[in-house]
């Protein structure tokens, strides 16, 4: 590599410093991706023929691609065949029906395999399942495409989750005729990547912006993917290690239906809703999992409190699914009234190391100084049936120590600021006697991974560790100063100010 690209990967790095899992593979990703120059046909006809049709496909998108071949994109295509719902979120789930291998070849086209599946829907109640054959095939001497081919009788029948066309394709050629040579060179081997269609009619796949955005996604993360395929790039996160991804999926569905429309079109706070309503939906679905997971056959509804509870809308959605708890916050909010009575939210500052609850579960999510007390008061709270205390689902968000000091870490290559706290309240949790599990949930924020405490009878006695840290924390811990009082204080400097003049 010259120094020039040495140096930029190594500034790269640098920028990324402790947020990336594998800082060089991620600088030489974000590198390959940066070279992403699409080219789109939306007003344009752009046509290939292809040697087994006798209709031409039209072109909608196209990329060239450095430094990747025919395997890399191949490699992206087994993924995205064997699951579909990595590039078609409304897909829940696909089933493999048939598989079968170099079923055919001539002299301008090679069957590579052709695999029968089918698409099984998120929304159960209102989409249908659909079976799709998959063909990738080989096309003249230098590229290598994959067709999606919807198999229903009727093009009305075609569900919303996928495109209105009589087929759609990915391609890749390689535009190098040399392979060997240019490798031996050093020099990369260029390819170009596009998203091809058989439409209904003609102008029918580009009709409106919306089809435009999903072809435009697609050609994006076919680029993206094809690129990272080279590095040998592997997942940071593992989902659906405590709760099972098709419980969570159900859960969050049937949930969805019922509270995401009424609260996105009444949502009475300033901050946006699409973001709040649906993270706090999917975190009232992965904790219902838990704890029925948790109860088994035992018939008993676990008790809660939600710490830092913010807008509310969590202990709303736990309360109306039938769990008994309040949720606690320095400052009450206006969404609060529109939940009415029956729901229990107060106003208060804890003093953490002076508090105890009588609850099966303590919920922190993003409670910022508090998370780290949250142990502790689970610890110094009254045992609950099977266990010597209530067990407990924190959520991190900015780092905060028993203080209520917002912390620093150093930097450290290949851990984020975000994950050395995740272990540091990992840690504590288990100083104070919790065995630990960790969660990255499904929602739509960076802040994402879930801690689980239990502590189970005849666990290790803590109790020393634990009443340390409260005495500590009745002279070292400050609450942070309320918004309202915040508020209360720019007023009045505003106030002053004005007066002068």
């Amino acid at each position: 590599m010259p120094d020039s690209e040495a140096e930029k990967t190594q500034d790269t790095c640098q920028q990324l410093g402790v947020e990336a899992t594998d800082t060089q593979t991620e600088a030489l990703r974000l590198a390959a991706f940066a070279k992403y120059k699409p080219r789109y046909y939306w007003h344009e006809s752009k046509t290939i023929v292809v040697p087994e049709h006798s209709d031409p496909w039209r072109v909608l998108a196209e990329a060239d691609i450095d430094g990747s071949e025919e395997s890399h994109f191949l490699g992206v295509i087994d993924k995205w065949i064997r699951e579909a719902e990595l590039v078609i979120p409304p897909v829940e789930r696909t089933e493999i029906l048939e598989n079968s291998n170099s079923m055919q070849s001539t002299s301008s086209f090679d069957e590579i395999s052709q695999v029968r599946r089918i698409l099984h829907p998120k929304r159960k109640s209102k989409d249908v399942a659909l079976e799709e054959k998959v063909v990738v095939s080989k096309i003249g001497g230098n590229g290598v495409y994959a067709r999606f081919i919807p198999q229903v009788p009727d093009p009305s029948k075609i569900p919303f989750y996928y495109p209105k066309v009589w087929e759609f394709a990915f391609s890749f050629v390689d535009l190098e005729e040399d392979h060997g040579m240019q490798h031996e060179n050093g020099v990369e081997s260029k390819g170009r990547l596009a998203v091809m269609v058989r439409e209904q009619s003609p102008g029918s796949a580009t009709a409106t912006k919306k089809q435009c955005l999903i072809w435009q996604d697609l050609l994006k993360r076919l680029y993206k993917w094809t690129a990272t395929e080279k590095f040998g790039y592997q997942k940071r996160v593992i989902h659906d290690v405590v709760i099972g991804y098709d419980a969570y999926v159900s859960k969050y569905q049937e949930l969805k239906a019922k509270y995401a429309q009424h609260w996105v079109e009444n949502w009475p706070e300033q901050t946006d809703p699409r973001k709040f309503v649906y993270e706090d939906i999917a975190i009232a679905s992965w904790i219902i999992c838990l704890w029925i997971n948790e109860l088994g056959n035992q018939h008993r509804t676990p008790s809660f409190v939600d710490l830092g509870c913010g807008n509310g809308l969590l202990v709303h959605l736990l309360n109306s699914e039938g769990f008994p708890g309040y949720g606690i916050d320095q400052c009450s909010r206006k969404v609060w009234k529109c939940f009415g009575s029956d729901v229990d939210l107060r106003a208060e500052t804890l003093a953490p190391h002076a508090f105890s609850v009588d609850v099966d579960w303590i919920i922190g999510n993003h409670a910022d100084e508090l998370v780290p007390w949250i142990p502790v008061i689970a610890a110094r709270s009254p045992s609950r049936p099977g266990r010597s205390s209530p067990g407990f689902i924190a959520i991190p968000c900015c780092p905060h120590d028993l203080s209520g000091s917002k912390m620093t870490f150093p930097a450290s290559a290949g851990q984020s600021k975000y994950q050395m706290y995740v272990r540091y309240i990992e840690e504590l949790a288990g100083k104070c006697g919790f065995n630990v599990q960790k969660e990255f949930l499904r929602i739509p924020s960076t802040k994402n991974v879930a801690i689980v405490g239990r502590s189970e009878k005849g666990a290790l006695d803590a109790s020393r560790f634990v009443q340390e840290l409260a005495e500590r924390g009745e002279h070292e811990f400050v609450a942070r100063t309320p918004d309202s009082v915040k508020n209360e204080l720019r007023l009045e400097k505003a106030r002053q100010r004005l007066n002068k003049h």
